[in-house]
C-alpha cells in the first residue's frame, strides 16, 4: 500500500527533521519507511468554520468523442457533440475548484477512445491539470474505453495527480481527515470472478482511515440502462454481487454506467454504490435521461450526497419506412420533419421496411444535410434485417 499525506503549509513545520524540498510546493517526508507525498496547501477557511470533507465524483466523459477510426457521415456535427461532451467536464472542474473540494474522484472512461492522438490529449487534459495545480489531488483510473490503461504513459510525473493504473491503495490525510482509496483499472474479461482478486491485490486491508473509498469502473448486480431498464443480475461475467463486497469501505465510488442511480449494500446499507452517469447523452439509449455529477460530504461519520445536473442536447428518433420506394419521395419524406429541427437537437432518421441494404433507394444524406436547418448532429440509419447501417 501507498501512502500519501496532504497537509496545509503551515503544518509541515511541525514535521521537524527528515522533511525535504523537492519543488516549491511539494515536500517528501523522508523519516518514514513507506512514501509520503505532502503537497502543501495554504489553510482553507473551512478548517476554521469546521466545514466537512467535500468532494466531487464524476465518471464517463468521454473526452474526444470527435475522434474515430470509423467513417463518419457528420463530421461537424460528432464535433459539435465533442465540444458539449468538454464544456460539460470543464463545468464539472470549475464547480470542484469553486467549492473548494478537498478530493476528485473520476471512476474511468475519462476519454472516449483509447486511440485519440497526443496533441488532441494536451487539450483534453488541461482541466485535470488545473485541478491539480489548484491543490486539489485527482483520482482517476482507466475505464473500458481506454482499454484498461491511459496511452502515451498520460499523467506519470503530474504532481497531485493519481493514476489506479493497477491494483493498488492510497492513503491521504485531507484537511485534518485520513482517508483511504482503493482502485484498479477496468476488468474487460470475467469481472465476477476477477473482481475480488484485483481488490486483493490493492492490499485494502491496511487501510485505517476515517473515510475508506473504492474507485471502480464495473457493473454491479441490480444496476439499470436504457429505454427499457435493462438490469445487470448476478450471475453474469460480466456483473459484480454487491454481496461480496467487503464492509470496509464507506462509499463505492462506481463508474461505467451511464444512468445516475445509487444502489445499496445488502449486508449494511449505508455502504452506497454511486454512479454518477456519463456527463452528457452519449448515445440514444439515453435520450431521456439526466445528466450531472456527484457532490459527496463527510458528515457526522457517513456520507450525504446530492446529484448536480449538468445541460444536455435533446435527442429524438424518427422513423420512416423506405424500401421499395423513389428516392426522391424517401427525401421528401425527410424533409416534412425538417420542422422538428432545433440548434440542440441530435436526430436520427432510421429508415426501415427493407430486408436487405438493395432494397432501399438511393438517397442524396449530404445534399440533405445540407440543406436541412442547424442542427446539433443528424444521423441516418437504414434497417437491414437485424443490422442498421448508418449513412
Amino acid at each position: 500500500m501507498i501512502q500519501f499525506f496532504l497537509i496545509n503549509t503551515d503544518s509541515y513545520l511541525l514535521l521537524g527533521r527528515g522533511l525535504q524540498t523537492q519543488s516549491n510546493d511539494t515536500f517528501l517526508l523522508t523519516s518514514r519507511s513507506f512514501p509520503v507525498i505532502i503537497i502543501s496547501r495554504h489553510i482553507r477557511s473551512n478548517r476554521i468554520l469546521e466545514v466537512p470533507l467535500k468532494f466531487v465524483h464524476t465518471a464517463d466523459t468521454h473526452l474526444g468523442f470527435e475522434v474515430t477510426r470509423r467513417t463518419q457521415y457528420h463530421p461537424q456535427g460528432r464535433k459539435w457533440r465533442a465540444d458539449a461532451i468538454f464544456n460539460n467536464f470543464v463545468t464539472v472542474v470549475e464547480y470542484a475548484l469553486a467549492q473548494e473540494v478537498d478530493l476528485f474522484i473520476h471512476s474511468g472512461d475519462l476519454f472516449n477512445k483509447y486511440y485519440i492522438p497526443r496533441q488532441n490529449l494536451d487539450a483534453l487534459t488541461r482541466p485535470v491539470l488545473n485541478l491539480a495545480k489548484a491543490g486539489v489531488p485527482v483520482l482517476v483510473i482507466p475505464g473500458n474505453h481506454e482499454r484498461s490503461e491511459f496511452p502515451f504513459d498520460l499523467f506519470q510525473g503530474s504532481p497531485g495527480i493519481f493514476v489506479f493504473d493497477r491494483p493498488k491503495s492510497l492513503s491521504f490525510v485531507l484537511d485534518g481527515y485520513s482517508v483511504g482509496i482503493a482502485g484498479f483499472p477496468f476488468i474487460r474479461n470475467d469481472s465476477k470472478r476477477i473482481f475480488l482478486k484485483a481488490l486483493m491485490e490493492t492490499e485494502y486491508g491496511g487501510l485505517r482511515s476515517d473515510l475508506n473509498l473504492l474507485v471502480t469502473h464495473q457493473a454491479f448486480d441490480m444496476a439499470t440502462v436504457g429505454p427499457v431498464g435493462f438490469i445487470f443480475r448476478p450471475g453474469r461475467s460480466d456483473t459484480v454481487s454487491r454481496f461480496t463486497i467487503p464492509l470496509d469501505f464507506e462509499y463505492i465510488a462506481a463508474g461505467h454506467i451511464h444512468r445516475y442511480q445509487i444502489l445499496t449494500h445488502p449486508l449494511k446499507p449505508s455502504l452506497q454504490f454511486v454512479y454518477p452517469g456519463s456527463t452528457q447523452r452519449m448515445s440514444f439509449a439515453e435520450m431521456y435521461e439526466v445528466k450531472g455529477f456527484v457532490e459527496g460530504e463527510l458528515v457526522n461519520d457517513r456520507i450525504e450526497t446530492r446529484f448536480l445536473p449538468l445541460p444536455t442536447h435533446d435527442m429524438e428518433m424518427v422513423e420512416i419506412e423506405t424500401a421499395g420506394r423513389t428516392g426522391i419521395e424517401c427525401e421528401n419524406d425527410i424533409r416534412d420533419q425538417f420542422w422538428r429541427l432545433r440548434e440542440d437537437l441530435v436526430i436520427r432518421f432510421n429508415l426501415t421496411g427493407g430486408a436487405k441494404k438493395g432494397d432501399y433507394p438511393d438517397i442524396d444524406f449530404d445534399r440533405i444535410r445540407a440543406d436541412m436547418p442547424g442542427t446539433v448532429e443528424c444521423q441516418f440509419a437504414i434497417k437491414a434485417g437485424t443490422k442498421w447501417i448508418l449513412k
